[in-house]
């Protein structure tokens, strides 16, 4: 089992790199409107920002494989980003912003798929305990979402550059907590090429489905809380609607491990997207109706928490030890990263202000549909994807 010393640093980790989350991501469309962009603007930042993810990762796995140092790419990566935050806090338009919240965004790529990497190495790739630890962060998403829906309503959107520095500060300060751990020091001789991996099948199938899936996230990712500001939800109802969907994923995640227990990758991803496609549906037709509203949050449960575990344990088994930092990383910038800038900029222009509101959610559906039809082609059993390495 892993060191007792490294759950309380791994959890206070993940609880601070997702508390910056959860004021980054339900508000910054809202900061970014306070600060005077139109919709087209915002999804042209957002995307843009978000595409720093693309090579981000990889730049990061790199370094890491080669140093055998995860420990200080992810202090840098935690440091260089609050640095680049700084720019938030000044207001001289457009361009300064991007520029600042792209360099932000590539530094912040060096953090999470190391931490990943470095979890399942304390957890010996024991899924069940991995999936326990990462529902801190979920916690803290929560808390700083319900935080966040206050402040906004107390002091508007210039709360987020302060608050979110705070966490990024906490989060650095976590890093440091965290024992040492060498993910070379276990990695096995593998002959397997990472190139080779790269064409396989079932692995390109799996990738295209999670994009399609990200990609229909971007909606609800950069305009949920100007949709709800625009039915006439306050913001405290905001930070309760995204707050349940994260009590659900907080769920989720602590029975992860149970509920993922000999169940194939084409059952589990199928599932979760087709509830995807379910949750965006109901926002683009039913959002006006609370009780409606609070059940499609309630799908973040399988449409996030348990696909994400899902395709963690993928990654982990799918790819060699001495090439999980490569696959996070892979991962991590082609889903996260592409699937991410894709969906903000198209969102961004379907959005209209509000006038596409539906329209963006409908469209959400169809690629979450797209990315359940390739889910079932899947493997129907774990031990398939693994044997085709």
């Amino acid at each position: 089992m892993f060191s007792i010393s490294a759950r309380p640093a791994l959890v206070l980790a993940y609880f601070t790199y997702f508390g910056v989350l959860g004021i980054f991501v339900p508000y910054f469309g809202l900061f970014l409107d306070g600060r005077g962009l139109g919709s087209a603007d915002i999804g042209l930042l957002l995307a843009i920002v978000t595409a720093s993810r693309i090579v981000g990762p990889t730049v990061w796995a790199l370094i890491a494989e080669r140093s055998g140092k995860p420990l200080t790419v992810m202090r840098l990566g935690a440091l260089l980003a609050a640095i680049g935050w700084l720019s938030s806090f000044a207001d001289y338009g457009f361009w300064p912003l991007l520029l600042g919240f792209a360099l932000f965004s590539f530094f912040w790529t060096a953090i999470l798929p190391q931490l990943e990497v470095a979890t399942f190495a304390f957890v010996n790739d024991d899924t069940r305990a991995y999936s326990r630890i990462r529902t801190a962060g979920s916690v803290g998403y929560i808390v700083l979402v319900m935080l966040g829906g206050w402040l906004f309503e107390r002091y508007g959107s210039e709360f987020l550059p302060l608050s979110a520095l705070l966490f990024l500060v906490l989060l650095l300060t976590s890093l440091f907590l965290l024992p040492k751990v060498s993910v070379n020091a276990e990695l096995s001789s593998e002959p397997v090429r990472f190139s080779k991996l790269l064409k396989n099948s079932v692995l390109l199938r799996f990738m295209l489905a999670a994009l399609l899936l990200q990609m229909s996230f971007a909606p609800f990712y950069g305009f949920f809380t100007l949709y709800s500001r625009d039915l006439g939800y306050s913001g405290t109802q905001t930070g309760l609607f995204i707050g349940l969907a994260v009590a659900a994923e907080i769920a989720a995640f602590y029975f992860a491990g149970n509920l993922m227990r000999n169940r194939s990758y084409r059952v589990l991803l199928s599932v979760c997207y087709g509830l995807t496609v379910l949750r965006w549906s109901l926002l683009a037709t039913v959002a006006d109706n609370v009780w409606l509203l609070c059940f499609s949050m309630l799908l973040h449960a399988g449409s996030f928490a348990i696909a994400h575990s899902c395709a963690m344990q993928f990654i982990q088994q799918f790819f060699p030890k001495k090439l999980r930092s490569r696959g996070q990383a892979l991962y991590a910038g082609v889903i996260f990263g592409g699937g991410g800038a894709i969906g903000a900029y198209f969102s961004g222009l379907i959005w209209q202000n509000g006038k596409g509101a539906s329209l963006a959610f409908m469209i959400a559906a169809l690629l979450a549909l797209a990315a359940t039809l390739l889910a079932l082609t899947l493997p129907g059993s774990k031990a398939g994807a693994k044997a085709l390495q």
